[in-house]
């Protein structure tokens, strides 16, 4: 027998009702917003410093190849902060330089370039690194006449690179150009050789990303050169003239402790491959390779090696 509910009974069965959860709000992870700044302390910081340089000429005589590794002791001195103002002045000089290689001609060579040690700079910066005044207290010397023709590269570098003045994330880049000349006076070998280089170099910086070694937080700062090169030398014996141009391309790393606000590294590369023309010969290719790196050795130490 087959029982039959009545109609009302058959609409009062309850309904089965979908249940509708409402989804759960998305976190929303904010990208890390920093300032950079650099923070000096009394003292004195100590940088090692090694510079090396490949240099290989191409003629239609002859390929000629050479080498030249610079290393030295930078220290940066202290001589007044100003926080209300954001000013930061200090002694920039070598403690300790040397020169050793293989020059074009083949002969091997080890200089310690005593004219160099002590020969000071006084520098005064913003805590973004941008500078302000520069004085040449005792104008640094190199007796190598081929460290002179590459002074640009062995001179001290510029550990304070420019910071923006926005709070930047990772990825964000910021522009600087610059144009640096370096006079050249040899007299070491024939004759007198004196020339004047122009380096015109655009860099972009970029926040890379954030390490954190030992609950020490670092920034990371890589930028891209590019730019064009451009000289002459005259010799007083030989009365040749050289002119040399071509382009620039490079980059660095510098590694920025956020919490001290110091430099730690910098590492860096540039070559240029440079045309040199001649009067009245063919004109040959001049290729310079040069790779330098600088590491925070001591800080705050109040004697300097030398005194």
């Amino acid at each position: 027998m087959v029982a039959v509910q009545p109609a009302i009974a058959q609409h009062q069965r309850p309904h089965r009702h979908a249940v509708t959860v409402a989804p759960k709000d998305t976190p929303e992870i904010k990208p890390d917003m920093m300032t950079l700044r650099y923070k000096p302390q009394a003292g004195t910081l100590l940088y090692n410093m090694k510079t090396e340089i490949d240099q290989h000429v191409h003629t239609d005589r002859a390929d000629l190849n050479g080498m030249l590794t610079g290393t030295a002791q930078l220290a940066l001195h202290n001589v007044s902060i100003d926080y209300k103002k954001g000013l930061w002045s200090f002694d920039r000089y070598f403690t300790r330089f040397e020169v050793a290689g293989r020059e074009l001609s083949g002969d091997s060579l080890m200089l310690h370039e005593t004219q160099a040690i002590f020969k000071i700079t006084r520098l005064t910066f913003e805590m973004r690194g941008n500078e302000i005044k520069r004085i040449i207290l005792d104008s640094l010397k190199l007796s190598n006449a081929e460290a002179q023709t590459n002074f640009y590269f062995f001179q001290p570098p510029r550990m304070l690179i420019p910071l923006p003045d926005r709070a930047v994330t990772y990825g964000d880049t910021w522009t600087e150009h610059t144009i640096d000349t370096t006079q050249v006076r040899d007299t070491v070998n024939i004759g007198t050789t004196e020339g004047l280089f122009v380096y015109d170099v655009y860099r972009t910086y970029r926040l890379a990303h954030l390490l954190d070694t030992l609950g020490t937080h670092l920034a990371v700062i890589v930028a891209v050169d590019s730019g064009a090169f451009q000289g002459y030398q005259s010799n007083t014996i030989t009365k040749v003239a050289l002119r040399t141009h071509g382009p620039l391309t490079g980059s660095d790393t510098t590694f920025l402790d956020l919490s001290s606000g110091r430099v730690l590294r910098r590492s860096s590369h540039m070559s240029i491959p440079a045309l040199v023309e001649v009067p009245n010969a063919p004109a040959f290719t001049d290729v310079l390779d040069v790779r330098s790196i600088v590491v925070l050795s001591e800080s705050n130490a109040m004697k300097i090696g030398g005194e």
